[in-house]
């Protein structure tokens, strides 16, 4: 039985943190001996970095970046095993064309490259990682979307589309109580908050309507958001996450129509539904598909504002319909983006081609 490393990039380079996981792993043991979860640089190494004063800036991007740090990638990938399948999620090292560490990987071991969906979703970034890419005996990403762009850019290479998982257990084995009062969740990374600003005035709309609470679950330093209703923020963490999104009434996803909206994998939604509560989001790429395919939650044609506004009051109208609705977004989410599928999608994958 061949052996498996799972390579990743730190917390802060992943689109959440249920893909190379220790469950993920630990789900794949059934057709890998062993299965190694491996660190490109350890997360302590990258949070210190990020403390050094905003004076050092250039000293850490340029010089430390590539000494240092780049010394840390090496010796994790010469620390790897040999005649084995080594997958790496992400880049080995950011921006480096000529992919030296992925041939390092390659000269010893088969070698899969894992796509993730927030950077490269744009074709553009996805581009820059050709060489490793013409490098992987095969290439995994999240969404059929991106497996097309991928089929454009790295012709006759095996790009397979599979799922992220989603770790549905952290939200505990029977569906949670709702909210005693209407109650509306945004989640996501500092990065896209410009959600909720195209939200304004729909949230405000809303609000006329059918007063909610709405909660802003984001990062680690409170928002500077111009919305005209009444809102609560509370830092990103797992303890944080698992408290407030199952009792939310409804949370939302708010998408543009360009290439990325419709390439992504679409993390927050999946999460809502693994929670247990109704997502709400834009009609367009893998939410619709993920969503038509579950027959729950709501998708909103060309962010129609009327529709957005209707659908929203209808679940912060009516407790009974947003926990129907998340019952079942719940249960979709508990058998498609199970560790246990999405390993053997993964193993299958591996083995017809490694």
């Amino acid at each position: 039985m061949k052996s498996l490393s799972l390579f990743r990039a730190p917390r802060q380079h992943r689109s959440g943190d249920d893909a190379f996981s220790p469950a993920f792993a630990e789900a794949l043991t059934p057709y890998f001996r062993p299965v190694i979860l491996a660190d490109i640089w350890p997360d302590w190494h990258h949070t210190a970095l990020n403390t050094f004063p905003l004076s050092y800036v250039p000293f850490r991007h340029r010089i430390y970046n590539r000494t240092i740090m780049y010394t840390i990638a090496r010796n994790a990938v010469r620390r790897l095993g040999a005649n084995g399948v080594v997958c790496v999620r992400g880049e080995m090292w950011m921006g480096d064309a000529t992919a030296t560490l992925e041939r390092e990987i390659k000269q010893r071991n088969a070698y899969v490259y894992n796509y993730i969906d927030n950077w490269f979703a744009l074709p553009a970034l996805a581009a820059r990682a050709k060489a490793r890419c013409a490098l992987a005996d095969a290439i995994v990403v999240p969404t059929p979307r991106l497996q097309e762009i991928c089929e454009e850019l790295f012709p006759g290479k095996t790009i397979v589309a599979i799922e992220e998982p989603v770790d549905c257990g952290r939200f505990g084995p029977a569906v949670a109580e709702k909210a005693k009062v209407p109650t509306l969740v945004w989640a996501g990374g500092p990065f896209s908050q410009s959600e909720l600003v195209h939200m304004r005035d729909i949230l405000a709309a809303v609000y006329r309507a059918c007063p909610f609470q709405l909660v802003v679950l984001s990062g680690y330093k409170e928002p500077d958001l111009p919305l005209t209703i009444p809102w609560t923020w509370v830092p990103y963490s797992p303890a944080n996450e698992q408290e407030i999104i199952p009792k939310a009434w409804a949370g939302f996803c708010w998408l543009g129509d360009d290439t990325y909206a419709s390439a992504k994998g679409c993390y927050k939604t999946k999460t809502y539904m693994a929670a247990g509560t109704a997502p709400v989001v834009t009609d367009v790429g893998h939410a619709r598909q993920v969503l038509r395919a579950a027959g729950a939650g709501f998708l909103i044609p060309d962010n129609n504002a009327l529709q957005w506004i209707d659908t929203l009051v209808h679940l912060l109208s009516s407790r009974e319909a947003a926990v129907l609705e998340g019952v079942k977004a719940r249960a979709f989410a508990r058998d498609a983006f199970a560790y246990e599928r999405i390993a053997a999608e993964w193993a299958h994958v591996i083995h017809e081609v490694c």
